[in-house]
């Protein structure tokens, strides 16, 4: 249309200020998750390089025949599925990693988020509870109130010179540190929402994850004085 305006107008996208800071920060939340995400499939992809270059045997060879070959062991770990990716390394261990399920749970979510569009869909599920679980190791802080065990919380004071406090007037109280695991279940076509609590707590499992791989991958023998005297 000559001399005309062409606009586009978009209903329905009216948002408050709040519904605006939440919306963009589950946003940055989703992202950093699946960044993380990322991290882990790369932790493991870097293992099966690892664990294949500790196979081959000891020769000559040229640094891009060496580069040919880490290029080619790669390509290969890029391929399979997280599951199969999983089982590779778990082979190569010197004894299978703790936290393989929890980074399965942790794996389905980023496909949620990045293959269909941020919600849970059909292949995600349990076929009996009809819910994905998100699970994820964290190390957990807290103290004896009798027989009850108490976590801490953050900014939290245990003052023993306070009157009716629980414990004895100016007594120590010992902190205690465990592992637990934390779930998240989302059902069915439910939109997969990271808390920013649950974001930290996340990275601090993924920090969990790679120190296991790394602790348990196999290692080369020493060189003895002799063989470094004597290298033929």
């Amino acid at each position: 249309m000559r001399g005309g305006f062409i606009g586009y107008k978009f209903d329905g996208l009216e948002m408050s200020s709040d519904e605006r800071r939440e919306t963009y920060q589950n946003w940055i939340l989703s992202k950093g998750f699946q960044d993380l995400a990322r991290g882990v499939r790369a932790t493991l992809e870097e293992a099966v390089l690892y664990l294949a270059m500790m196979k081959r045997a000891p020769g000559m060879t040229t640094l891009p025949e060496v580069e040919a070959v880490m290029a080619a062991i790669r390509a290969h770990a890029g391929e399979p599925s997280f599951p199969k990716l999983l089982e590779e390394v778990n082979a190569g261990l010197t004894e299978p990693m703790a936290f393989d399920a929890e980074f399965l749970s942790l794996q389905k979510a980023r496909n949620c988020l990045e293959h269909r569009g941020g919600r849970v869909g059909p292949r995600d599920v349990d076929a009996e509870s009809s819910t994905m679980t998100l699970s994820f190791p964290r190390l957990r802080t807290f103290y004896h109130r009798g027989d009850e065990e108490t976590e801490l919380v953050p900014g939290e004071v245990i003052d023993t010179h306070k009157p009716y406090n629980p414990f004895g007037k100016g007594e120590d109280v010992q902190i205690y540190m465990n592992r637990v695991t934390r779930s998240r279940e989302y059902a069915l076509g439910e939109p997969v929402v990271i808390t920013a609590s649950d974001f930290y707590e996340i990275a601090m499992a993924c920090q969990l994850f790679a120190n296991d791989v790394a602790t348990k991958l196999r290692t080369l023998p020493p060189i003895g004085p002799q063989a470094a005297h004597n290298p033929e």
